[in-house]
């Protein structure tokens, strides 16, 4: 179990409540970095990496035992690395499809320190929006990202450091409003470096426990009167997903998609009554249905 410090249990517990999960990512195993992006200009083997949390007992560098995404120098946690004092590293996102995301978005952070002396821990982030024209990023799409905000930082930032657990193995969340980004597809640069950007702080020594975006209003094209909705019968689930369609829905002609946190459909099926969820694992999903013409959504819980 991850242990998160919130910085407003109340304002966040009112807005999670009322928001819906868009992706998601734990960064528990080294596939939690698939389709993710990595760059070392400096070409020493440091960089980013998934792994345990590093942090420092009160006598030396230590692994927790939570799984982050962190950037490491290759001896961590025993040695120095040639070429630290001048990183320059990238980590980049593989798409996320914010197009059915609306109303406010934001983007949580769960972050923590390695030492109890970094005061200030922070993350500039740098998102590029996908186009017809460039649909995917290159390194140099976000190296002129950074360049244009020179001198005022970045305009998004993961920070949390009037909030910091004094227990470095605990995270603190960090509250980022992305909802420029609505129904854009976007991609997110992480950068790890020793460069002052307008005197703001861009620490090195940070775990990220936890990445998340969250929408207030999940579109879909409109129902009739707005106020028809499919419904699952039983909620959690145990074995059989139970749906009762909305009668604005084509029974014959719809179609179910499920969707895991991350954003990753996992299963398509025909709609029916019932369906079989009995192999998926325990967790939080997304069920999307659609006739071509109307499309919802439903979020379940298998147990």
């Amino acid at each position: 179990m991850k242990k998160i410090i919130l910085l407003s249990v109340l304002f966040l517990s009112q807005m999670i409540f009322a928001q819906f999960p868009v992706w998601i990512n734990s960064f528990d195993t080294p596939a939690d970095l698939q389709g993710w992006t990595f760059y070392d200009t400096n070409g020493n083997g440091n960089g980013w990496t998934q792994g345990q949390n590093i942090y420092h007992n009160g006598t030396s560098l230590a692994y927790g035992t939570s799984g982050v995404l962190r950037h490491s120098i290759n001896l961590v946690p025993t040695g120095n690395a040639t070429g630290f004092a001048g990183e320059n590293d990238w980590i980049v996102s593989p798409e996320i499809d914010l197009t059915n995301a609306g109303g406010t978005i934001t983007l949580a952070g769960y972050i923590g320190r390695q030492r109890s002396s970094h005061a200030s821990v922070s993350r500039d982030l740098y998102i590029f929006v996908s186009t017809f024209q460039k649909p995917v990023p290159g390194l140099a799409d976000f190296q002129q990202l950074a360049d244009a905000q020179s001198g005022n930082g970045a305009t998004y930032r993961f920070s949390a450091s009037n909030n910091l657990p004094s227990d470095l193995t605990q995270f603190a969340e960090s509250l980022v409003n992305i909802s420029a980004f609505a129904g854009k597809k976007i991609y997110i640069g992480l950068w790890s470096n020793r460069v002052s950007s307008g005197g703001a702080p861009n620490s090195q020594n940070i775990n990220i426990d936890e990445m998340a975006i969250y929408a207030s209003v999940l579109g879909t094209k409109e129902v009739k009167k707005g106020k028809a909705l499919s419904k699952i019968i039983e909620n959690p689930v145990s074995s059989s997903l139970q749906i009762k369609l909305d009668a604005a829905l084509r029974e014959n002609n719809t179609t179910i998609n499920i969707y895991n946190m991350g954003g990753q459909q996992i299963f398509k099926t025909k709609y029916s009554k019932n369906i079989n969820v009995s192999e998926f694992p325990a967790g939080t999903y997304i069920v999307e249905l659609s006739d071509a013409m109307i499309s919802e959504r439903l979020k379940f819980i298998k147990k």
